[in-house]
């Protein structure tokens, strides 16, 4: 059995990563990809994620819960074995790696869009990869920590963004609420489900690190995360439908950037587009350094390394090359996301976690995830290994 690395995280920093895992992406992209299906009725849609991603996050938290100190992909290896499992651990090791590359094309098409219009994509995937690969040479401690250092930030200049929009809120914007119909709200519905609550899966893969002592409270963190992030959202689909209406929304890209824009207060206070995109590098840095690691993660228990950080690396090459070749221009990339990724995402996301959470319900498949467990020693390691003891 693989040992883990010395590295822990506590509740809280567990909470604050699902909170941008969850936001990731979806803070630029989602308000586009709503308006064009559920329109004026984007936060309804959005409303009814909610209810489902608290749904999901119960399921979350009690597979959490039932891991110990094994990782999503060293709990269906130690179920079916070798083999199967190993298969099972394949299929996340390659979702793990489709996600970054979605979200190096989403860096790379942002920012040529709107920002470095000369700059070659490779270039701007390139300098993202180069700390995304220190992330994971440092380990899960070492970006758990910043994250607490990053979240009051986040959090503050959400707020200030929030309350300067204020003016530009139009209320019979939301009018006639539920025009779009049952449909094309549930539709709507899905896409928020997916893109936000079912993607943080990942936090399955961070199990081993969760402190032994922080466990019931690890549990609560996924309830906490999954709401506070769900809000968050909600908030900034609400915005985006009270300030730029259902229209603006479907035309434009990245709707949220061009919220920022519409900031005036004062003749003084304006264009302040930059703390959006200081929000969106946040978050969408956090969604692909837990996708890079629990990728890394995976090839290591699979390949049973003893220190899997050798990974990074090739990993990131490998990450490189791939962008390189599949970044698709932004109407095909929206097409692609909104006709396959959902559905996707169910099958992953959705459907395998409540396969695992069936099978542990039999005290036979549960005895037998418990005899797999490491031991303390195996699971401490070597000091010199440690994934937060140095740079490497």
């Amino acid at each position: 059995m693989n040992r883990v690395e010395n590295g822990r995280i506590t509740a809280r920093q567990l909470k604050i990563m699902i909170i941008f895992a969850l936001i990731g992406d979806s803070i630029l992209i989602l308000p586009n990809l709503m308006g064009n299906i559920a329109r004026q009725d984007a936060w309804l849609s959005q409303l009814a994620a909610i209810a489902c991603g608290m749904g999901m996050a119960w399921a979350y938290a009690a597979l959490l819960g039932r891991l110990g100190r094994l990782s999503l992909v060293g709990a269906w290896t130690a179920l079916l074995g070798r083999i199967a499992g190993g298969l099972l651990g394949l299929v996340y090791a390659y979702a793990f790696y489709i996600m970054v590359l979605s979200l190096l094309a989403e860096i790379s098409l942002f920012m040529r869009a709107q920002m470095m219009h000369e700059t070659p994509a490779e270039a701007i995937m390139l300098s993202f990869l180069i700390v995304l690969t220190a992330g994971m040479r440092y380990g899960v401690e070492t970006f758990a920590r910043t994250s607490e250092l990053l979240y009051p930030i986040f959090v503050a200049m959400f707020v200030f963004l929030s309350l300067c929009l204020l003016p530009q809120i139009k209320p019979d914007q939301l009018l006639p609420i539920a025009r779009t119909g049952l449909p094309s709200i549930a539709e709507g519905t899905l896409l928020a489900f997916s893109y936000g609550f079912l993607e943080a899966a990942v936090l399955l893969m961070l199990a081993p690190y969760v402190k032994e002592d922080d466990e019931k409270a690890a549990r609560s963190a996924v309830f906490q995360g999954f709401f506070t992030g769900g809000l968050l959202l909600f908030l900034l689909m609400l915005l985006c439908v009270l300030v730029l209406g259902p229209n603006m929304m479907a035309l434009k890209h990245y709707p949220t950037f061009l919220l920022a824009q519409r900031i005036e207060i004062g003749r003084f206070l304006e264009r302040m587009e930059a703390f959006l995109i200081f929000l969106w590098i946040v978050t969408v840095f956090y969604k692909a350094l837990l996708y890079s690691f629990s990728l890394q993660k995976a090839i290591g228990e699979l390949a049973r390394l003893r220190d899997d950080r050798v990974l990074a690396m090739p990993l990131a090459l490998l990450l490189l090359a791939g962008g390189m070749i599949s970044v698709p221009n932004i109407a095909a990339y929206n097409k692609l996301i909104q006709a396959y990724f959902p559905y996707y995402d169910l099958i992953v996301y959705l459907g395998l976690p409540l396969l695992l959470l069936a099978l542990l319900a039999i005290p036979a498949a549960r005895r037998r995830l418990e005899a797999k467990q490491p031991s303390a020693s195996a699971a401490a390691g070597p000091v010199g290994a440690s994934g937060d003891s140095g740079a490497g």
